[in-house]
């Protein structure tokens, strides 16, 4: 059985690979479209602590489970783009399949030659960190 997280893996790789077709420049375009959605509806200003904050993101970037789902806000556009997308994935998974995404899952998308060095490490490790908060949720 496929699960939900995989098809909306492969949804996005299959958007990045069309971009990338295009133009470099085009995937960035698109990454900060995402960016703009994820501030219609950011993680809470009480819910932006040290402990919530990916540090590995040059720019602010937080991510927290709220109101039954997760949540992020970012400062900056790209970082916003892949934390939408991670919110998407996450958030469109029953629990039990989220809780068995891992950073391996997301080799396929090539997110580390996509991004800079930070930028990939912000993306990793917010992977990690929403793991984390799923196994207590």
């Amino acid at each position: 059985m496929l699960m939900v997280f995989i098809d909306k893996i492969t949804e996005y790789k299959d958007n990045i690979d069309a971009l990338r077709t295009i133009d470099s420049m085009e995937v960035y375009r698109w990454m900060i479209s995402l960016g703009k959605k994820l501030s219609k509806d950011p993680l809470s200003e009480s819910r932006r602590s040290d402990h919530t904050k990916v540090s590995y993101c040059q720019f602010d970037l937080y991510v927290d489970w709220e109101d039954g789902r997760f949540k992020a806000y970012s400062n900056a556009m790209i970082a916003g783009g892949y934390a939408y997308m991670l919110l998407d994935i996450f958030n469109s998974s029953p629990i039990e399949e989220a809780r068995q995404i891992t950073v391996e899952h997301f080799r396929a998308i090539k997110m580390d030659e996509l991004l800079s060095m930070n930028r990939a490490n912000g993306f990793y490790q917010m992977i990690e960190m929403m793991q984390g908060r799923l196994q207590i949720v």
